[in-house]
C-alpha cells in the first residue's frame, strides 16, 4: 500500500508542479506547451525540442520525465522508507530532463547568436566580391559558415528549391524564433527584391549592433549567475538533508508519516516553492533584445 501510495502521490504533485511552473504535465503532444501568442514571441513543444536538439516528440518528452519520476520514488522509498519525504525529491528528478534541454537550448542559442557577427562578415565579403549572389552566399553558410549556424542554413537551402527564397527565410525565422536571428533574415529577405547596395550598409550595421548586445547580454549572464546557483542549493539542500534524516533516524521516518508530518511537509513544500518563484524571478537574465517581428494575434 505505501508502494502505490508513494506512486499515486508523485503523479500528483508531478502535476500540480508541472501546472505551478506552467507546463501542461503528461497531455497530448498537440496541445500547447511554452506557448504565447504569437505576438510574444514563445514557441510550441515541438520547436523548442528542436531548438534544444532533442529528437523526440513532446509525448515522448513528457513520457520520459514521468518514468524517471516514478523510479526515483521508487529508489528514495527504498532509502527512507517515507512516502511524502520520497515524492517531493523526485519531482525535482522528474524535471531534470526539462532542466537538461533548457540549457541545451540555452546553450545552442547562445552559439548561433555569437555566429551571427562572423556568418554576417562571410556573406557581406562574397557580395562586395561580386562573384556571389546572396543565395549562393547563403549557401555557403550551409557548407563552409559558422557551425552553429550551418543546420538553420541547410535547412534554407532544402527548402528554398521548393517554395521560394523568402518563404524559406521566414520558415527559418519562425523556426530560430530569437531577437538577432530575425533582423538578419529579414534583411535577406528584402535583399531578394531590394538589391545589396542598401542591404550591405544594413548588414554593416547590424554587426556592430549585434556584437554590442552580446557583450552585454554576457556580463548581465555573469553577474546572475552566482544568485541562480545559490537559488537551486538554498532549494534542493533542505530536501536532501530530509532524506538523509529519514534514512538513518526512526524517528523522522515516524514523523513525517503522521498527519503533523504531513502538515509540516506540505507548509514548507509550499514555502519553499513560492520562495523559488520569488527568487528566479529576480534573478532572471534581463533580456537586452527582444523579438518585434513576429505576427500579432493568438497563435494557431
Amino acid at each position: 500500500m505505501n508502494a502505490w501510495a508513494a506512486l499515486c502521490a508523485a503523479a500528483a504533485v508531478w502535476s500540480g508542479v508541472e501546472w505551478f511552473r506552467g507546463g501542461d504535465g503528461l497531455r497530448w503532444a498537440g496541445t500547447p506547451w511554452l506557448r504565447r501568442t504569437a505576438g510574444s514571441g514563445k514557441v510550441s513543444r515541438q520547436v523548442w525540442l528542436s531548438q534544444a536538439g532533442a529528437a523526440v516528440t513532446p509525448r515522448q518528452f513528457w513520457a520520459v520525465s514521468a518514468v524517471v519520476a516514478v523510479v526515483a520514488v521508487g529508489v528514495l522509498f527504498l532509502v527512507d522508507h517515507t512516502v511524502v519525504v520520497a515524492v517531493i525529491p523526485a519531482v525535482g528528478a522528474g524535471s531534470a530532463p526539462y532542466a537538461y534541454w533548457s540549457a541545451q537550448r540555452r546553450r545552442r542559442a547562445n552559439a548561433r547568436l555569437e555566429a551571427w557577427p562572423e556568418a554576417l562578415r562571410q556573406v557581406i565579403g562574397q557580395l562586395e566580391s561580386g562573384a556571389s549572389t546572396l543565395h549562393d552566399a547563403l549557401e555557403s553558410l550551409a557548407v563552409a559558415g559558422p557551425p552553429a549556424l550551418m543546420a538553420p542554413m541547410g535547412r534554407y537551402v532544402r527548402l528554398a528549391g521548393r517554395v521560394g527564397y523568402r518563404q524559406a527565410l521566414e520558415a527559418v525565422r519562425m523556426e530560430l524564433a530569437d531577437p538577432i536571428s530575425d533582423p538578419v533574415l529579414l534583411t535577406f529577405a528584402m535583399a531578394v527584391e531590394e538589391g545589396t547596395d542598401q542591404v550591405l550598409r544594413i548588414l554593416s550595421s547590424l554587426i556592430h549592433q549585434i556584437e554590442g548586445d552580446l557583450q552585454l547580454a554576457e556580463r548581465i549572464r555573469t553577474v546572475q549567475t552566482q544568485s541562480r546557483i545559490a537559488t537551486w542549493a538554498v532549494f534542493a539542500v533542505p530536501y536532501v538533508l530530509l532524506v538523509f534524516l529519514c534514512a538513518t533516524q526512526s524517528f523522522y521516518r515516524r514523523f513525517f508519516s503522521e498527519p503533523v508530518g504531513l502538515a509540516v511537509m506540505a507548509v514548507g513544500v509550499g514555502l519553499s516553492l513560492v520562495g523559488l518563484v520569488l527568487a528566479r524571478r529576480l534573478a532572471r537574465p534581463i533580456p537586452t533584445t527582444e523579438r518585434v517581428f513576429v505576427a500579432s494575434g493568438p497563435a494557431a
